[in-house]
């Protein structure tokens, strides 16, 4: 089974990405720019004294830019809707062991910031490794070695000719593309297996909704991707600690002026010099806040048109194992395309009978409509259509419907039909002197992971203190 081709964004196919590639600047930026935390956390006398600053959302961005901006010396609060810290990052303990409703992973450890920063908390990490796979098809059986090889083949194929296809039409989709050079391949449950595993599952949305154009932009880390065996959120307690963050406090409306912000809570109205919004995508497509005066045309323009994908991942527990204990990752091609295609293996991880199931495309809607009883008939299905009689029914289940969840509105950004990589740059640019966006929807390079909502904190928190120092 090539290693290459499995659970990375199909770009490593196209532009052969790897750490060394990257133009040195945004090295330096990952690596060099969070400086070394103080011991007590107490503010220092740096460019941001005197200055205060509202961050609204306490994910990796929110937390990242807050952490920038008290070590620099400005007095920092953190507004959170939520009752917890995290944002999409979501360590759920209840089955006994660290298991993530959201981001899972560390997208190649390979001087990513986000690797930096688990070692600096002194989690551990578990590297996925990229061989560790074992694919089943409707009765257990296994793909021939040449089968998988010969459906990649096609798809680095399609890859390769997708832009030419599109002919610089912005309406056409990835389903279009493969409509075209290979509609056979949608028909077949080990192609369908492999265009979830590749697109949907990677982007969070049906081939439909994926650009053609663009599906293929962004960077990535080199090396291996990671679990942390302590739990994502070990992570943000680190980054945490030290902060005024406030829990409970949905932000309804944002008043910038040449001056001064007013941010407008449940609880009161709060003023500073500058406020850096964090929120998911999916809340600012909601227009749950308002913004005096409205965001400049390009970001409204870049917020309605990129995705904002949906993913229904679902972790069952059950007393034992009755899969392979070895494979990091189980894969499903079955008859429905993005019906749990993908699983999660925790036993070489935490040696706990736990599976992490994965559904993407079209199917993750029909999941986040199921309520317990039916999602637990429909993941016992699943699993007896592989491993047969062995299979059992979850003794326990946990889930986040992410799509339902007004702090979130889905899973994370894409390049969606219609959208082009500039609108993340417009993301990325001030809103006005004193209010910036940030998180990994303002991240053109990484959008869509970890890194890139760390990288796009410390970005706002930089210009911040740029602005106090204009």
């Amino acid at each position: 089974m090539p290693p290459d081709l499995l659970r990375r964004r199909f770009l490593i196919l196209l532009a052969a990405s790897s750490l060394s590639a990257l133009p040195f600047s945004r090295q330096a930026l990952a690596q060099q720019s969070r400086p070394a935390r103080t011991a007590s956390g107490a503010p220092v006398d740096g460019p941001g004294k005197g200055l205060k600053v509202i961050v609204v959302g306490a994910g990796m961005a929110g937390l990242t830019a807050a952490v920038r901006l008290a070590e620099a010396g400005a007095e920092v609060i953190v507004l959170e809707a939520r009752d917890r810290i995290g944002g999409r990052i979501f360590t759920d303990r209840s089955l006994g062991v660290p298991v993530e409703h959201g981001a899972n992973f560390i997208h190649g450890f390979n001087g990513n910031p986000v690797a930096d920063l688990s070692t600096e908390a002194g989690a551990t990490p578990f590297f996925i490794d990229e061989e560790q796979w074992q694919v089943f098809e409707r009765g257990g059986t296994e793909p021939e070695d040449f089968e998988i090889d010969d459906v990649f083949d096609d798809l680095e194929r399609i890859g390769e000719k997708a832009v030419e296809e599109a002919d610089g039409d912005p309406k056409f989709s990835l389903l279009d593309v493969i409509d075209i050079l290979d509609p056979a391949m949608l028909q077949e449950p080990i192609g369908n297996w492999a265009l979830t595993d590749t697109y949907e599952g990677e982007f969070g949305a049906p081939l439909a909704q994926i650009s053609a154009l663009h599906f293929d932009a962004g960077e990535i880390f080199g090396g291996p991707d990671a679990v942390l065996k302590e739990g994502y959120d070990t992570l943000l307690d680190y980054l945490a600690d030290g902060l005024d963050i406030r829990l409970g406090q949905t932000v309804r409306s944002i008043r910038h002026t040449a001056d001064s912000v007013s941010v407008d809570t449940a609880g009161g109205v709060l003023t500073a010099d500058h406020c850096i919004v964090t929120v998911p995508l999916g809340v600012l497509k909601s227009g749950a806040i308002a913004f005096d005066p409205p965001l400049p045309q390009p970001q409204q323009k870049a917020i309605a048109a990129l995705g904002f994908g949906r993913l229904a991942k679902v972790t069952v527990a059950f007393d034992e194992a009755f899969w392979p204990r070895e494979p990091h990752f189980i894969g499903y091609a079955g008859e429905t395309r993005g019906r749990f295609a993908d699983m999660l293996n925790l036993m070489p991880i935490h040696d706990a009978p736990i599976l992490t199931m994965v559904a993407s495309g079209d199917y993750a809607e029909r999941v986040d409509a199921m309520d317990e009883a039916a999602l637990r008939a429909d993941i016992t299905t699943v699993l007896a259509e592989i491993f047969g009689e062995a299979a059992r029914p979850p003794k326990a289940v946990a889930r986040h419907v992410w799509s339902r969840d007004p702090h979130a509105g889905g899973a994370y950004s894409f390049l969606a039909v219609g959208s082009e990589p500039a609108d993340y740059h417009a993301l990325a640019k001030p809103a006005s002197p004193r209010l910036h966006l940030a998180g990994e929807h303002t991240n053109a390079d990484y959008y869509g992971t970890v890194h890139a909502a760390l990288l796009s904190g410390e970005r706002a928190a930089e210009a911040v203190l740029a602005g106090r120092k204009g």
